[in-house]
């Protein structure tokens, strides 16, 4: 699993960075959420998953990072709602929904990318 997120951050921040000469600092947070943001392989009610999208935004946000790697997030709503929970209108979200890097990452790994760095696929 190590490998997998070493390689993806490789790959986003190569991407974010692109050919630039000048020197770029880009802060890269990853999280496993598990369970996001059910909390546990059962359904649970709409306020307690709101309630831990607020947690999780509450933790991510004072980090300021450029790109967040997150593993087991439900679906794309709910990490759309993360990255809304953080800061409105600055993160993209990224994933491997649909597909799977021929087998280097998992089914549920997603990033959010700060929009001036975003890109379309990793």
């Amino acid at each position: 699993m190590k490998h997998a997120f070493a390689l993806i951050a490789s790959l986003v921040l190569g991407a974010a960075v692109r050919e630039s000469t000048q020197p770029t600092e880009i802060r890269i947070t990853t999280w496993n959420l598990e369970w996001f943001p059910r909390g546990s392989a059962n359904e649970a009610p709409p306020e307690q998953q709101n309630q831990r999208i607020k947690e999780a935004a509450d933790v991510l946000r004072p980090i300021n990072s450029d790109i967040i790697l997150l593993q087991e997030v439900r679906d794309y709503d709910a990490c759309a709602r993360l990255g809304e929970a953080i800061a409105p209108g600055i993160y993209h979200v990224g994933s491997n929904w649909g597909q799977n890097l021929k087998g280097v990452l998992p089914k549920g790994f997603v990033r959010l990318v700060r929009r001036h760095y975003a890109v379309n696929r990793v």
